[in-house]
């Protein structure tokens, strides 16, 4: 498997990174801007009285101004001489109306810890208004609002669903019963974000699968799809189960599908997380033209979040999008048993706001069958390009079938 991925990230374009988020701490007169992966990073060093590490001679018993880039949202910790009352932290969110919402304690160690807990809990639902700012205003988030979030991870296995390839590929290899599917990729997307800064999310998918070819070509298939995501220095995994029902309406050639999945995500680096949950249906109707064969692809799919705990943040989004994906493929014999298609899909998404709620790619697939007394039934070679207002990303992947 290792190979495998050294194989995908040969065709991976990379660049310098830009940290996801940054503090510029003032104090007396001095000041100074850092860089970090973690925001959690930067909630220690307010946690553990260190912020001397940012800014040097720093005064913990003085005022002072922080200003914290949270995933391309400003935030302020301030820093305020609370008199008799001790030290008094001032937090503001200009973007979603949060202004002077004051933590208190005998130090300023104190007043950071009950800001913290504040958070945490999402109390008046600070967390949930700062992540919904951070899905429809930055291109940023493990949840939704871009293409390498779950809720696109999510669409992208409804709408190529292994369960979409069997009764074509069983049928030409003559089997029937069980498949496994095998199918890694990797890719490189490049977002820019309202601040212009152009930052780069390197993936690694492995979806699993497993699907039932029953004799009247109907088709049963689950699939657990496991995802590594880093943005910038900045980790997100994922991971998905779906079960899914393929009906031919007519002969192989339009087929019915109906999923239904979950999938959940979790990166303590840019505390983000969420649970959805997803069920959709996929129309795929296919002509042939001589030795070309067309194939229409029509999804709909409704997804909406759950509540998910991240290393002790209640943290809800309050998603609710419907998602239609079409798109077409063409098809072209090179022999008996390979193929070309070239391929071009359009995504666009309703309801919650999101950063990006529409994109589009265009791709090469290069198949290759194999006889029914081979280790493999069928591989799939496919590269890709997407793009969207602010993004495009590059992809490569390996699809097998045994």
């Amino acid at each position: 498997m290792k190979k495998l991925f050294i194989f995908l990230f040969m065709f991976i374009p990379f660049s310098a990174k830009a940290d996801l988020f940054s503090i510029t701490l003032t104090q007396n007169g001095q000041s100074t801007t850092k860089g970090f992966a973690s925001v959690m990073d930067i909630f220690d060093q307010y946690e553990d009285g260190t912020l001397d590490t940012i800014l040097a001679g720093y005064d913990p018993y003085a005022p002072a101004e922080g200003v914290l880039d949270f995933r391309g949202i400003r935030m302020e910790l301030n820093y305020t001489d609370g008199g008799s009352l001790g030290n008094q932290l001032v937090f503001n969110v200009p973007a979603i109306g949060i202004n002077n919402l004051t933590f208190e304690g005998t130090t300023q160690e104190q007043a950071f810890d009950a800001f913290k807990e504040y958070l945490k809990t999402n109390q008046d639902d600070l967390l949930t208004k700062i992540l919904k700012e951070s899905v429809s205003h930055t291109p940023y988030d493990a949840v939704a609002g871009n293409p390498s979030s779950l809720m696109a991870q999510m669409t992208d296995m409804a709408f190529s669903n292994p369960t979409l390839n069997v009764t074509e590929r069983a049928l030409v290899s003559g089997q029937t019963g069980g498949f496994v599917i095998l199918s890694p990729s990797g890719g490189s997307h490049k977002i820019k974000g309202e601040d212009g800064v152009e930052r780069t999310a390197t993936t690694l998918n492995l979806p699993l699968g497993y699907t039932f070819k029953f004799d009247n070509n109907w088709a049963l298939g689950i699939d657990m799809p496991l995802s590594y995501i880093d943005l910038d220095g900045s980790v997100t995994y994922a991971a998905q189960l779906g079960l899914s029902l393929q009906i031919p309406l007519y002969k192989d050639k339009w087929l019915l599908t109906a999923s239904g999945r979950v999938g959940a995500t979790a990166s303590e680096d840019s505390l983000s997380g969420g649970l959805l949950y997803m069920a959709s249906v996929t129309s795929s109707y296919t002509f042939d033209i001589k030795e070309t064969s067309v194939t229409i692809i029509n999804m709909y799919g409704h997804v909406q979040d759950y509540t998910l705990d991240v290393k002790g943040y209640d943290i809800e989004y309050g998603l609710k999008n419907d998602v239609f994906k079409n798109g077409i493929a063409v098809k072209q014999k090179l022999s008996a048993k390979t193929a070309l298609t070239v391929f071009g899909y359009d995504t666009r998404y309703t309801g919650s706001d999101l950063y990006i709620d529409a994109y589009d790619e265009v791709g090469l697939s290069f198949t290759k069958y194999f006889s029914g007394d081979s280790f493999f039934t069928g591989i799939d070679i496919t590269a890709s390009y997407t793009f969207g207002d602010n993004y495009k990303a590059y992809r490569a992947g390996l699809a097998f079938l045994f």
